[in-house]
């Protein structure tokens, strides 16, 4: 059918799609394990140094790898089988996580280990992330592609509720080993999940050079102003908002909550941004999607001023979700919004760039938040950065018009591979 009437009914629309449906699993798999091991190391991190300094420079190891390898993933997912290769950065992963398992479980392990492995699996996410997200338009036709995002930002989310819960309570019950073992289980599923899609996922041939191909890519992002004015939106919630590496602290040293009060706080935001998704989906293909986006980070920073404020766990509960909401408000427009406006051919590359931020801006943040924290303590590291993220947004919001376009992101008809 090609009604286009929003409603609820609309927002499971992708999953008719049997090779989005393969996905789908995978996503829901990947990202379970990634939040495993993120909140895993982190706690980890903190049990053996204490240091709200030590646990931001995580996120630097997982920026540098980000920052570094997102462009050169974009260039790879436009010339090769996308679904070969993130099979190919799942496989690496769980090895990655179950040698981590064995140092821990062995007694072995040490905070170096623990930055290694945070960057390595950077790395190896860094390099296939552009090939995830490209691949989302050959999966459905294009009237149903901010319905796709959309429900991949849901099954993110819901990754973010059941992962951390998940990996808060394995640690507190059965510690951190068996918890990384669970991490790797998971990558590995995903991998068989993915080897069912049929849609053709082999990149047309090209005779540029690797280098020829990254510039085209950068070039077409740098013509389209709107491109830049999304993005920028998205990397000043990400660098000032790193309120994540912060929980740790603010579930011991404020609520006095344990692993497990961690695990629920990390997991908060998943509920949240399940819940904006829905929302969003029972939109259809909205317009004014700029509009949308700004308002999204503008609510993300008020969530965090409460966030910083509040006393009491089940406000902090209530806060986290809300982080979650906001987050899914700015972030499904503004995502469907680049896929609409870039050609299948250079979706890698534009993905890329989007990835290298989206990728390294958090952990950035991260270590913003924990320089900050460890001199004025984390409230106030989290009120600081909402501040800073808001009179950002709000410059960017007053300077740059094409985000007001009532249009922006309407998809451009292009055939793409479905069953």
């Amino acid at each position: 059918m090609n009604d286009s009437r929003p409603g609820f009914r609309q927002a499971f629309e992708s999953l008719a799609y049997a090779d989005y449906r393969r996905f789908a699993v995978a996503l829901l798999l990947t990202q379970m394990g990634a939040q495993i091991v993120q909140i895993a190391i982190l706690w980890q991190v903190y049990q053996l140094t204490g240091s709200p300094l030590l646990l931001g420079l995580t996120g630097l190891a997982r920026a540098i790898p980000h920052i570094v390898l997102s462009l050169i993933g974009g260039v790879i997912a436009d010339r090769v089988n996308r679904i070969r290769l993130i099979q190919v950065g799942q496989v690496t992963n769980a090895a990655l996580t179950l040698a981590l398992a064995a140092l821990t479980i062995a007694g072995w392990v040490e905070v170096w280990h623990l930055y290694v492995a945070t960057s390595l699996n950077a790395a190896f996410t860094a390099l296939t992330q552009p090939a995830r997200t490209a691949l989302i338009p050959r999966l459905v036709p294009p009237r149903t592609l901010v319905n796709a995002v959309a429900l991949n930002a849901t099954i993110q989310q819901i990754a973010q509720i059941v992962g951390p819960a998940l990996a808060g309570g394995m640690i507190g019950a059965a510690d951190l080993g068996p918890t990384y073992l669970v991490n790797g289980a998971a990558y590995l599923l995903g991998v068989v999940a993915l080897a069912g899609i049929r849609t053709p996922a082999l990149s047309p041939a090209t005779e540029e050079s690797p280098w020829q191909s990254l510039l085209e890519g950068l070039e077409f992002v740098r013509d389209r102003p709107v491109i830049v004015s999304l993005l920028g939106l998205d990397l000043s919630q990400t660098i000032f908002g790193g309120y994540r590496v912060l929980l740790p602290l603010i579930a011991d040293q404020v609520l006095g909550v344990g692993p497990e009060g961690y695990g629920l706080l990390s997991a908060a935001p998943g509920v949240g941004s399940v819940l904006g998704a829905t929302a969003i989906l029972s939109l259809g293909d909205m317009r004014y999607k700029g509009i949308y986006t700004i308002c999204g980070v503008l609510g993300n920073c008020v969530a965090l001023v409460l966030l910083a404020v509040s006393p009491w766990f089940v406000l902090s509960l209530v806060a986290s979700a809300l982080l979650g909401v906001t987050n899914s408000v700015q972030m499904v427009p503004r995502n469907s919004a680049i896929l609409a406006i870039t050609p299948d051919a250079l979706r890698g590359r534009v993905e890329s760039f989007r990835s290298m931020l989206a990728g390294g801006g958090p952990p950035l943040g991260y270590t913003l938040a924990g320089a900050v924290a460890a001199a004025l303590g984390a409230p106030m590291a989290l009120a600081l950065g909402a501040a800073a993220c808001a009179v950002t947004v709000l410059g960017i919001a007053v300077t740059r018009h094409e985000l007001r376009d009532p249009n922006l992101g309407s998809f451009s008809p292009e055939p793409v591979g479905v069953e």
